[in-house]
């Protein structure tokens, strides 16, 4: 029996993006949904809704094009790739793969 930390990967069903949700492109982490959880999710201290959700995006111009009108990704909460760590050791973390733009 593996002991080592794994990622679940799946299609989100609908209703699935409640709570906290993040947006991934390569090694970086976006807060896109959940701002109201921030302060707990990064302190690991408080609770927050878990499963934390991650939209894993092909390029930032995938992402980008996938946000609502208005919005920009520069204007997003950077989360460190650590809380990232942690959330998988504890299997917190449920990726989904973004459906590509049209």
């Amino acid at each position: 029996m593996s002991m080592e930390p794994q990622t679940v990967e799946h299609e989100p069903d609908a209703g699935e993006t409640a709570g906290v949700l993040l947006g991934q492109v390569g090694n970086a982490y976006w807060l896109l949904d959940g701002e109201e959880h921030l302060d707990a999710l990064l302190s690991g201290q408080e609770s927050y809704p878990a499963p934390v959700k991650c939209l894993r995006f092909s390029s930032s111009f995938h992402m980008q094009a996938l946000m609502p009108m208005g919005q920009q990704t520069g204007h997003l909460w950077g989360v460190h790739p650590a809380i990232i760590e942690r959330l998988k050791r504890r299997g917190e973390l449920m990726v989904f793969t973004a459906p590509e733009a049209n």
